[in-house]
């Protein structure tokens, strides 16, 4: 009756240990497994510009982030933010449509501004 027990809690141990300590980089295991690209913030204008922010794992140096600017008639502008950033789950975005720039927050605090047309 012991023995299962301590198989599972040693295989639970296992498991949350090969998800929790790429963490300590910044880095999820399913995304390296999967390396999907998941959108960290989104914005329509009623001009018809849309603005997306998303990151994939880039199977080289960590995370990939980039703005995609799509515009109303179906050209998108691809700006990178980040080539080797950290995970995020969420960034803000700003948008200011009459300057034409696109301000996002990357972790740490650090701010990329985007100018489109």
């Amino acid at each position: 009756m012991k023995k299962p027990l301590i198989i599972l809690l040693t295989v639970a141990v296992v498991l949350g240990a090969l998800f929790s300590l790429p963490m300590l980089i910044g880095v999820w295991l399913p995304d390296v497994i999967t390396a999907r690209e998941h959108t960290l913030a989104e914005q329509r204008l009623a001009s018809g510009y849309s603005f997306r922010v998303v990151q994939y794992w880039n199977r080289v140096d960590f995370y990939s982030t980039e703005l995609r600017v799509t515009s109303p008639d179906g050209r998108t502008e691809v700006h990178t933010l980040d080539g080797d950033d950290s995970k995020s789950w969420r960034l803000p975005l700003t948008v200011d449509e009459q300057s034409h720039t696109a301000t996002v927050m990357l972790g740490g605090g650090r701010e990329r501004k985007v100018d489109w047309k």
